[in-house]
């Protein structure tokens, strides 16, 4: 068994006590790197939560745009189907009136033909008859302005033709350039169908 001599005793233990107040110095030189670790991973940590703070409201804005988009297209969408204008009322039906004005036998004929242009109008309204002497009496023609109007330049292969609103018309012709009717025919419209009217010649 060997021992160690005192001087060597006294140096291992100055040793020890050395290597004892070594230690807490080599604890606080690593604080300061533990610290910088902490530091950055709560500064991560924060990054990583105003990150998603602005994913949301990033959703959010996006939802209340689409949201103010859907509403303008629907009032939009509403403006325009009020907008709209609403279909014509369909017009009133009519019927035909069509004929011959028939060419006046008081006119001597020229070139062999008898033609004798005028005019054929509608008169809305019925034929009266007004004394004008014991035994005498004068056809009197509805009062206001004709309905329809057509110049006859051809009695035999032009006709007249009117389309009017369902009613009872005097249809009345008049030769050129006479200025009162010369002839004349009543007539009740009824609507869709068409009639067949001739003014007779009563000229002299």
């Amino acid at each position: 068994m060997s021992l160690i001599p005192p001087p060597e005793v006294k140096r291992s233990q100055a040793r020890s006590v050395n290597d004892m107040q070594a230690v807490p110095g080599e604890a606080r030189a690593a604080e300061p790197g533990a610290a910088e670790a902490l530091i950055a991973e709560a500064r991560a940590h924060a990054r990583r939560r105003r990150l998603k703070v602005a994913v949301a409201l990033a959703v959010l804005a996006a939802a209340a745009l689409a949201a103010v988009l859907i509403g303008r297209a629907t009032l939009g969408s509403a403006r325009v189907a009020h907008a709209r204008p609403r279909p014509a009322a369909p017009a009133a039906a009519t019927g035909i009136v069509t004929g011959h004005l028939a060419a006046c036998f008081g006119i001597p004929p020229a070139n062999g033909r008898r033609v004798t242009p005028g005019t054929v109008v509608a008169l809305r309204g019925h034929i009266t008859w007004k004394p004008t002497a014991p035994g005498t009496w004068m056809i009197v023609y509805p009062k206001g302005p004709a309905v329809a109007s057509q110049h006859i330049s051809d009695n035999y292969d032009q006709t007249f033709r009117f389309a009017l609103p369902p009613g009872h018309y005097v249809l009345a012709g008049r030769y050129d350039p006479g200025p009162g009717y010369d002839t004349s025919r009543e007539v009740t419209v009824i609507a869709g169908a068409t009639l067949r009217v001739d003014l007779p010649s009563l000229c002299k």
